[in-house]
């Protein structure tokens, strides 16, 4: 028998230390009985239908629905309440992207609305950052597939209910501010993780049946069957549908080499300072430093991390070192700036019988400038030529004598009122009798 893993997420002070039962289940709403309350008005009102008051009554044992205790209290499962659909809507998004909906498949645009029965989905390179009250987030790295199992506000007291279950790959959540009986729960086939205002993560490992959460605000408490861990703010706990694992500390952000530098080659790539105990690393580019719009990701066992086809701008870059737990650890944010610079260079015989031709071409965006240098590889702190601020793609050099030669070329730029400049790697050129 399959057991199931509840994660609930809470300070020990609002459950005084202990897992409530009502977590477990379907945690009823609680009304306060005002004058004049009927059970048939407050059917009218909030039930969703007539037929739930026999309900009520039974787990309520009232004998009169028309005679109610003045400031008494009602039990009322959530299945019996009527709601207002409180959707997501897209934040962001890029690349393989979908939304399906009862068979339907909906295009992912910003704003668009992802209700309750929904499944959104990413695929290889594919973001996405979806929205809710409360300032409330749910993204998406690629490869992930989660359903929108809940997303309500109950009539009968204002109160939110969403219900994420992640089916596939990961998510990374920020939970709104909770007033009393609203619940945000994010899910896998095993766990399930209540909320109460905090961020972290939660992954479903399908081949494993694996479940991870990380917590990076708040506290957590994991429980399977009889079992229960606690597990706070900067630890992680993975289980599976029969055990679960002691809490763990997460590993610590890993330091980038020169985060900050300017990227101009024409891959973006980024060096991780080694920590013994990763088996890998998930390393993030961003446009925004909360990093709701992701625009690619690595994961790499390898220190030295490179993204390619990145468009020239104003980035933000982190990465997480992944535990033998597979548990990934916390994060430090660097800013930078991509600016594609560079150029393609080559070198050929001439027209001329005492001259070559030096030939490049500039790699990147906007009106670029080069430099050019050529000395003899025995001499190399005498240069032969020494041009800068060169705006045509190449030149002859004629007289040139027999011997081995190295050359290179500069590409530069002034932009946002900074010169960027890049040298290209030295060439060699050997000239015979």
């Amino acid at each position: 028998m399959k057991l199931s893993a509840w994660i609930i997420l809470a300070t020990a002070a609002l459950f005084g230390g202990q897992v409530p039962a009502a977590a477990q289940s379907d945690q009823a709403v609680e009304y306060r009985i005002k004058q004049g309350d009927t059970l048939y008005d407050l059917s009218k009102s909030f039930f969703v239908n007539e037929g739930a008051i026999a309900d009520v009554m039974r787990i309520n044992r009232i004998r009169n629905a028309r005679r109610l205790p003045v400031g008494g209290v009602l039990s009322l499962p959530r299945r019996l309440l009527r709601y207002e659909p409180q959707p997501l809507r897209v934040l962001t998004f890029s690349g393989p992207v979908t939304i399906s909906h009862s068979g339907s498949k909906l295009e992912p645009r910003l704003g668009v609305q992802v209700a309750e029965g929904a499944i959104v989905e990413t695929g290889a390179r594919g973001f996405i950052s979806l929205g809710g009250t409360g300032n409330s987030r749910l993204s998406l790295p690629s490869n992930s597939r989660v359903r929108v199992d809940g997303a309500r506000r109950y009539l009968i007291n204002d109160a939110i209910d969403f219900d994420i279950r992640v089916l596939k790959g990961r998510s990374e959540i920020v939970a709104p501010k909770l007033k009393d009986q609203e619940r945000f729960r994010v899910g896998t086939p095993q766990a399930v993780t209540a909320v109460r205002g905090t961020k972290f993560r939660v992954a479903y490992k399908e081949a494993a049946e694996r479940s991870l959460t990380e917590v990076v605000e708040g506290n957590v408490e994991v429980v399977v069957g009889e079992e229960s861990v606690a597990a706070a703010a900067g630890s992680g706990v993975a289980a599976n549908a029969l055990a679960i694992g002691a809490a763990e500390p997460l590993l610590p952000a890993p330091a980038l080499v020169d985060a900050g530098s300017i990227q101009t080659g024409e891959d973006v790539t980024f060096t991780v300072e080694e920590l013994g105990k990763a088996e890998g690393y998930r390393t993030q580019l961003a446009r925004d430093a909360g990093f709701v719009e992701v625009i690619a990701e690595q994961i790499s066992s390898d220190e030295v991390v490179a993204f390619d086809d990145i468009a020239d701008g104003r980035l933000f870059v982190r990465s997480r070192a992944i535990a033998e737990s597979e548990l990934e650890g916390l994060t430090e944010v660097y800013s930078f700036r991509r600016k594609r610079l560079g150029a393609a260079v080559s070198v050929e015989a001439s027209p001329f019988d005492d001259a070559y031709k030096f030939i490049w071409l500039p790699e990147g965006e906007g009106k670029s400038y080069a430099g050019f240098q050529l000395w003899d590889a025995k001499k190399p702190d005498t240069l032969l030529v020494d041009e800068i601020g060169v705006e045509f793609q190449g030149f002859y050099v004629s007289n040139v004598e027999p011997a081995d030669y190295r050359w290179r070329v500069a590409t530069f730029q002034i932009d946002e009122g900074e010169v960027i400049k890049v040298w290209g790697p030295v060439q060699e050129f050997k000239v015979t009798e």
